[in-house]
């Protein structure tokens, strides 16, 4: 009964604001473009992103999402093309389904390439279905019709998206590199525009090389090319009345990905959310990575969720086995 009022009480507070939420996924890193259009190539190789989170389990089909999308890069004209489906279920009673593609350009503000600009675009075709037909309303006891009591609601919508990251990224692989990136979504979902119902998102963060322990690889790790650093990163969001921070790292000891963040609120009114811990495996051209939500707010244990992320790049994405950085693939793919 318990699990049953709990998964009542979140549909309905959905319904208030089902406008202006949209889904979100823990592993915010590796679901890029979707995060900002602006990072559409940012491989430099064709990809293909596979993303699925599946919250609140224990209640049933709760929260599912599933992402898919493709995107690469022209070398010559530093210009990165996407696209995206990407499907939400809350419940059997909000469906929703997106198709977007997206649009990158990246120019160099100096002479060593170190310092860069990109921007982004996207434009998005959403489709809204609202199905109260296997609900019970007061209505159904009163005697009088309900409007939403119909078997099905549909809405369509028509979107667009703009994004841009500045990114500090040196020629020598052994220094720090930095980069800061903001997007606005669902850009004319409202008549008139108002941007308290957008989405808004300003991410950060810094991938720190280290030295690889003597347990992988005998300290041979730099003869072996192995992808060895310290990610940190956060991202903040804000859409409607929702504001919400997440924020951790991802050590990297190729092959091996391990992390650690945390999402909540960090003004207003205070509230923790979860804790989210990822584990993940990244070998050339293949990156699969987990991650699970440990809730720690009022709501419990019930109320976990769980995530898988897999790419897959033509050419290889990350650097293992002798394999060196080159200029065509300046555009580093795991800055988290």
């Amino acid at each position: 009964m318990k699990r049953i009022l709990l998964f009542s009480g979140a549909i309905c507070c959905l319904l208030n604001s089902a406008r202006a939420q949209s889904p979100q996924f823990s592993q915010f890193y590796a679901n890029p473009i979707y995060a900002n259009p602006a990072l559409a190539g940012d491989a430099g190789t064709p990809r293909l992103i596979a993303n699925y989170r599946n919250q609140w389990a224990t209640v049933g089909t709760a929260f599912q999402t599933a992402a898919f999308s493709f995107d690469t890069y022209a070398e010559d004209q530093q210009i990165g093309l996407g696209v995206q489906v990407l499907h939400d279920q809350r419940g059997s009673v909000l469906k929703s389904d997106q198709v977007s593609a997206q649009f990158s350009k990246m120019v160099y503000l100096d002479g060593q390439k170190e310092l860069r600009l990109i921007g982004g675009g996207q434009a998005a075709f959403a489709l809204n279905r609202w199905n109260g037909a296997d609900l019970t309303y007061v209505s159904d006891f009163l005697g009088s019709p309900d409007p939403l009591s119909g078997s099905a609601i549909q809405q369509n919508r028509f979107t667009l998206s703009v994004g841009g990251i500045l990114e500090y990224l040196p020629r020598h692989e052994d220094y720090a590199s930095y980069w800061i990136s903001g997007a606005w979504h669902n850009i004319g979902i409202n008549s008139p525009i108002s941007i308290d119902h957008q989405r808004i998102n300003v991410q950060l963060g810094s991938k720190i090389p280290i030295g690889i322990p003597a347990l992988f690889g005998n300290n041979l790790g730099s003869d072996l090319s192995r992808e060895s650093a310290l990610n940190l990163g956060m991202q903040v969001r804000k859409q409607g009345s929702s504001r919400q921070l997440e924020a951790g790292f991802n050590l990297i000891f190729s092959p091996l990905v391990i992390g650690a963040w945390y999402r909540g609120m960090v003004w207003g009114s205070t509230r923790r959310d979860a804790l989210i811990g990822t584990a993940g495996w990244a070998y050339g051209n293949i990156l699969f990575q987990a991650s699970y939500d440990l809730p720690v707010s009022s709501l419990g244990p019930d109320t976990g969720a769980f995530e898988i992320s897999v790419w897959y790049g033509v050419d290889a994405l990350f650097r293992f086995a002798g394999r060196r950085t080159t200029d065509r693939r300046a555009r580093k793919c795991l800055r988290y």
